[in-house]
């Protein structure tokens, strides 16, 4: 489909990694602080919603406290019906909140992060928004990152 809609342009340059760096887990959950990372698109009612046309590499945050009913979704390059009914599918904080309550983890960050997965600018998201994420991160001191890709 996208091949068909920008005959002109050069063929897409897949992104291949062969490696990961790995950062074992120091810390027992129940003293970890979790933040909640999710490609699914998700947003506040009040916030913009993505703009999947034009490969959207911003991100929003999600308050740990948000009602769940004031999430959207704003994604489509996904089936999203699932995400519609429940968007714990694809964001799921309010099972976060649960394992918080209950002690297996410490806390969920004050703020959550979703943004726009299928984003073909690697540049842009490679040098600027994957760096503003990590330093909120940092900023955060966030033990663990719960990443949902949808």
């Amino acid at each position: 489909m996208t091949r068909a809609a920008f005959p002109d342009q050069p063929p897409y340059q897949w992104t291949e990694n062969t490696s990961a760096p790995w950062t074992p887990v120091v810390k027992p959950l129940a003293e970890s602080k979790v933040v909640l990372i999710s490609s699914g698109g998700i947003y506040r009612s009040d916030q913009a919603p993505f703009d999947p046309v034009k490969n959207d590499i911003t991100f929003r945050e999600i308050p740990a406290d948000t009602d769940i009913n004031d999430l959207k979704t704003s994604h489509d390059y996904y089936d999203h019906q699932d995400a519609d009914k429940d968007v714990n599918c694809v964001f799921p904080l309010e099972r976060l909140r649960e394992l918080a309550a209950g002690g297996f983890i410490r806390e969920l960050a004050e703020t959550n992060f979703t943004f726009m997965g299928r984003i073909f600018r690697k540049s842009a998201l490679l040098n600027e928004m994957i760096p503003a994420l990590i330093a909120r991160l940092k900023a955060m001191k966030v033990d663990l990152a719960f990443l949902v890709p949808a």
